[in-house]
Formats: C-alpha cells, structure tokens, sequence
C-alpha cells in the first residue's frame, strides 16, 4: 500500500494557523474528498478537531500523546509507525497523510507520493511544512488555476514522486 500525503501550502510553505488552514478554497477541499474517498487517513489530534468531525466514507486514524484522548468512529494510535500498520489493515492501494506539519515531518520521509496545492499568496500563520524540500520530489503532474479560481487565489495542483532516496 503506498503511503502518500495530502497538503496545501501558500508559497511560503504555511499550512495553518491557530489550529487551521489560513484560506478556504471551495475546489481544494472537493479535490481532497476526491482523492481521500475511500482510503484511511492518518493525521493528528489537532487536525482531526480542526474538521470539525468525522469525514464520511474514509476512515480516521488520529495519533495523539494523551493516552485518554478518543472519539467515536476514530481509531486513536500513539506514534506514526502505529498509525501506518492500522492504515495497511484496509483494502485500498493508498493509504493519506492529511496532517498537521508535525505528523507531515515524521512521514515526510516514508512518503512515496504527495499531492500538494500551493497557493499563490502569502497569508498569516503559525505552522510551516518545514520538512518539504522541492529537490527530493519528482513532478509527475501540475494544474494551474487562475485568479478568477474560487477562494480569489491563484492556485497550482501537484502530484509529486519521491526521488530517489
């Protein structure tokens, strides 16, 4: 099962602030329905809260350091390593990392795929996808958007491969 990522950043690399995405990009959150139906998503506690609950038809594994944390219909991990062995227990080819920064930093280099937005503004924030470096990733594909795009941003789809590592 190939463990791919799923991000959108502004070209600063900010992914958040104060617990959530900085914009709202109508077509971006339909883009990641379409490519996360159906697969399990592995994310952190904080990012599971910011959905504001449990996304249907895909199923939630947060990793949390409190031992006493649950939610229903999540199934909770303590570590990354946790979160991926309970992601290959279901029948799909792909399991997706949605986040945040920290949980992206500790699959960065696990990650055989990432599907990144990168939005064309700088916006205010807290929380930077430090661990992404453009030279370890491969462009397979890329769709530009233009400014009339919903949200008023200038946005690029990418599907990435690691390079060789």
């Amino acid at each position: 099962m190939r463990i791919s990522m799923v991000m959108a950043m502004d070209r600063n690399k900010l992914v958040g602030d104060r617990g959530v995405m900085p914009w709202k990009i109508p077509s971006d959150l339909k883009y990641f329905k379409q490519l996360t139906m159906g697969k399990p998503l592995i994310m952190g506690r904080v990012t599971f809260e910011s959905l504001g609950g449990v996304l249907p038809g895909r199923p939630h594994i947060v990793i949390t350091r409190n031992p006493d944390w649950m939610h229903k219909g999540v199934e909770v991990v303590h570590c990354l390593d946790d979160g991926i062995d309970a992601a290959r227990r279901y029948d799909t080819d792909e399991m997706m990392v949605i986040g945040g920064a920290d949980i992206c930093a500790q699959a960065m280099p696990h990650t055989e795929r990432l599907y990144l937005t990168v939005i064309d503004h700088e916006f205010a924030g807290d929380r930077w996808l430090e661990s992404f470096s453009w030279e370890d990733w491969t462009e397979v594909s890329r769709q530009e958007t233009d400014e009339s795009a919903d949200g008023g941003y200038r946005f690029t789809y990418y599907v990435l491969e690691a390079a060789a590592r």
